[in-house]
């Protein structure tokens, strides 16, 4: 009890503070992507710029109860960081050896309504260029039977002077399962249909 309570305060000070310090700014590819936006749950994905990503999208879509996706190790690293995450509602991922663990808590998290949200490139990539999708988000939503919503945003984190948080929401993405299952070859074809949508918004978000 004391936990959820203590997480409850630490994370509406930093909604605070990324909504003061950031100013973002929330707009949608499209009427249709506004109107779709999903009602249940789904699995939020974007390109990955700095660790702070999670943060704005969090604050620009506050109704929704959201679980981040975070590295182990460098969770793993800093003890501060990790105890800090402990109240953010994260999903430990392991980068360094094969593990279903996060994919068992993401759908948990999906099934009991809640979001999930992660950056399928795998690592921040602070020149701004979108590198491959890694095609778990695409098993986590199949499986789980729930949409995709791109994300793209420009990661501008300037604390109250300079360019604002921007970000972009595409229309959801439907993962259907083929009758012969969910090959490789099936799943990073679903991956690249939606890196492709979240390229195609970059433009918006960089203006």
């Amino acid at each position: 009890m004391l936990h959820e309570l203590l997480g409850y305060l630490l994370r509406g000070i930093m909604r605070t503070l990324v909504f003061i310090g950031f100013r973002p700014k929330k707009m949608y590819v499209s009427e249709k992507a506004k109107q779709e936006f999903p009602k249940g749950p789904c699995v939020i994905v974007s390109n990955h710029i700095s660790p702070l990503d999670g943060a704005p999208i969090e604050v620009l879509l506050p109704t929704r109860h959201i679980w981040g996706m975070t590295a182990k190790d460098l969770l793993d690293k800093s003890w501060p960081l990790k105890a800090f995450m402990s109240f953010c509602h994260a999903i430990p991922i392991d980068r360094q050896k094969p593990s279903m663990a996060w994919l068992r808590e993401g759908r948990k998290c999906l099934k009991q309504g809640d979001d999930v949200f992660l950056c399928p490139e795998g690592k921040c990539q602070k020149e701004r260029v979108i590198h491959p999708f890694k095609p778990g988000f695409a098993l986590l939503a199949a499986s789980a039977g729930v949409p995709v919503v791109p994300i793209c945003h420009n990661g501008q984190y300037h604390f109250l002077f300079g360019k604002r948080f921007k970000m972009m929401i595409g229309e959801p993405v439907i993962m259907t399962p083929p009758p012969e299952g969910l090959s490789e070859e099936v799943l990073s074809k679903e991956a690249l249909q939606v890196e492709n949508m979240i390229r195609d918004m970059q433009p918006y978000v960089m203006q």
